[in-house]
């Protein structure tokens, strides 16, 4: 048995909170790029990327309040099968992507290629928001990954938890990196929280720098969270073994009806372990705590080889 898993929780470095998806008043956001990130910087976040829809915001001029500031884009183009367009997201380019914003007629693969030869992250956003099924999915190739948890997407529209779409692809092979974001608009609206401080990536990098947080994300040493955390992942002998902050759950999620779950059935839980079995490809963990907030690792993958 072979198993291939970026471990970030015995890499040198520091850990990193931010934020991957965020807008500002240069697209569809009601906060101005420079509250943007005084609004994340209140919140003790590291790092931060301004993706604005169609358009990169220069980050240079804005003061930074002890943030990392990223550029990026998000782009929405294409037609899924559902008819809906598809989001993909960008992270670390300046040069904006020349293709027009929210055009049916646009080709998403192309604009995966294009983040990718400029040295940037592509990430599938929102899936399960954008209609997605796993044809859309598997049919754009190279994304580094998908966001399977979107703050906006579940406060406005209860759509934000993408699992299912997550879990879709690795069982039929295909392998991605798993992000939280915020997706942050700041649109106020009656019994709905301000969409921001939500979600995020915790990244083992070696400094607080773009190219190093960049260099950590794209070798997956990071993992999501809304609220828990994971403070280690071992592997020895076959043998997975969670350690989290206090949760009510620890699962290992190993689709097609595989893996396991441990609850705690009195207060809290912070440990768990787990035996891969045979038929199982890929292994991530999830940790939920008891309001329902939860962290999930990057899949840990399984190879007879």
């Amino acid at each position: 048995m072979r198993l291939e898993f970026s471990d970030p929780f015995h890499s040198g470095g520091v850990w990193l909170r931010g934020n991957l998806h965020a807008h500002s008043t240069a697209s569809d956001g009601v906060h101005t790029p420079q509250e943007v990130v005084d609004l994340y910087g209140s919140k003790g976040y590291d790092f931060l990327s301004i993706t604005d829809h169609g358009r990169v915001t220069d980050p240079s001029p804005l003061d930074p309040k002890g943030l990392v500031l990223i550029p990026g884009q998000e782009i929405s183009v294409g037609r899924s099968e559902a008819g809906t367009t598809l989001h993909v997201v960008g992270v670390g380019f300046m040069e904006g992507l020349s293709m027009r914003d929210f055009d049916l007629r646009g080709d998403p693969q192309a604009a995966i290629d294009t983040i990718r030869s400029r040295g940037g992250v592509a990430i599938l956003a929102h899936p399960y928001w954008s209609g997605l099924n796993h044809s859309d999915m598997t049919r754009l190739t190279d994304y580094h990954g998908v966001e399977i948890y979107n703050s906006n997407c579940e406060i406005y529209n209860g759509a934000g938890d993408s699992r299912p779409h997550v879990d879709g692809l690795l069982a039929a092979g295909r392998r991605t990196l798993v992000f939280a974001a915020d997706d942050h608009h700041g649109t106020p609206a009656p019994m709905k929280p301000l969409d921001a401080g939500i979600s995020w990536i915790a990244v083992k990098a070696e400094e607080p720098t773009p190219e190093a947080i960049l260099s950590s994300v794209f070798s997956g040493l990071f993992y999501s969270s809304n609220g828990p955390e994971i403070k280690e992942i071992n592997i020895e002998d076959g043998v997975i073994v969670a350690r989290t902050s206090p949760v009510k759950s620890i699962g290992f999620i190993a689709a097609p009806s595989l893996g396991s779950k441990y609850w705690a059935t009195e207060g809290t839980i912070s440990e768990a372990t787990h035996a891969i079995r045979k038929g199982e490809t890929y292994v991530r963990v999830e940790a939920t705590d008891e309001r329902g907030r939860t962290a999930w690792s990057n899949p840990i993958y399984v190879s007879e080889k």
